[in-house]
């Protein structure tokens, strides 16, 4: 099938709840609607300190079972190990670029003074325990392992060499330790992105000669976050011909040279711009096998899939949220959000 999801900021800060803005009434109210918009995900971030906060575990459990009565899945994905309410930025992309933030490969801390408290080993057995909470729940469809990893960093996340901090061997290691405990899981490896480079959404290029090997390979996911240059600043084209042609190298090969497949975990804007626009256009356009160069998709075989950032009605911030004050589709996004679907 293809996921079309939408993005819910959750447990991404230390005590953190679901963030349901908008004018719905309770879980069930946002689910409801999510649904009733067409998305058939929802992908929301939990940390570490998740596992161990038994109200924040208890509204997963009530936001799975609202979902699995409205017939959404559900992607869970690991997104910091400290973060405060106080850090946003260190919330959104932990600013040490690793998965963890003690022992070798790190400074002690994770890369925004806080001292650190999740080491390489912690990160697995905290995995492993969160997808065993979730074994047999076909609501639960997948887990995305690391948001945003990053290379320019002081200690960067490196895709093999077999050090401390070689995410390649993380994503195989705690990979096939979730399949272990949860078979029928979704294992989502996300590129590591590179600013220094210009990868702003993750190259996964080095797959060509280092990819994940996983015990039961049809599991295995590899994942980009694609967004404008108002929101995700890289260099180059972000729409027409030369766009197409950095999504091919970067990632969609993937999918063109039939290796695996490829979820965007992340993309959208407010689309109030008319750079967002053609953005918006060229993206749904590859995604849909529609781009001139892009991949093209047989009569029977799904579209790329996507994650559509962010549910909620977030006005005043950039994505402003999928939700207008009225609780509809802001009107701006709906024509985008509507090529995504399934």
């Amino acid at each position: 099938m293809r996921i079309a999801s939408v993005g819910l900021t959750g447990m991404n800060v230390v005590g953190g709840r679901l963030q349901l803005a908008g004018p719905f009434e309770g879980i069930d109210g946002h689910v409801a609607a999510m649904r009733a918009m067409g998305f058939n995900c929802v992908r929301v971030d939990w940390i570490d300190k998740t596992r161990d906060d038994a109200g924040a575990m208890a509204q997963l459990d009530e936001f799975v079972a609202a979902c699995k009565k409205a017939g959404l899945k559900v992607i869970f994905d690991n997104h910091n190990n400290e973060a405060t309410p106080a850090d946003w930025e260190n919330a959104a992309q932990q600013k040490n670029g690793l998965w963890f933030d003690t022992g070798p490969g790190t400074d002690g801390t994770d890369g925004a003074g806080n001292r650190g408290t999740v080491s390489a080993a912690k990160f697995q057995e905290d995995w492993v325990a969160f997808a065993r909470h979730w074994a047999g729940n076909p609501t639960v469809i997948g887990f995305d392992l690391r948001n945003e990893p990053c290379a320019h960093t002081k200690t960067p996340a490196l895709w093999g060499g077999k050090g401390p901090t070689d995410i390649h061997a993380m994503y195989e290691a705690v990979g096939n330790a979730v399949l272990a405990v949860n078979p029928d899981a979704l294992i989502i490896c996300e590129a590591v992105i590179n600013y220094k480079t210009g990868a702003f959404e993750g190259d996964l290029s080095v797959v060509h000669t280092l990819p994940v090997v996983l015990s039961n390979p049809a599991k295995l996911v590899y994942s980009v976050h694609e967004y404008p240059k108002e929101i995700g600043g890289y260099r180059g084209p972000e729409s027409g011909a030369g766009y197409i042609e950095r999504m091919n190298k970067m990632w969609g090969w993937l999918i063109t040279e039939k290796v695996a497949p490829v979820w965007i975990g992340e993309m959208g804007a407010s689309m109030t711009s008319a750079a967002s626009r053609e953005w918006g256009q060229t993206l749904l356009d590859y995604m849909n096998g529609k781009a001139p160069g892009g991949p093209r998709f047989t009569a029977g075989s799904q579209p790329i899939t996507g994650d559509w950032w962010a549910w909620g009605c977030l006005t005043g911030q950039n994505p402003n949220g999928c939700v207008g004050e009225d609780g509809k589709v802001r009107p701006e996004q709906a024509p985008f959000i509507q090529q995504m679907l399934f």
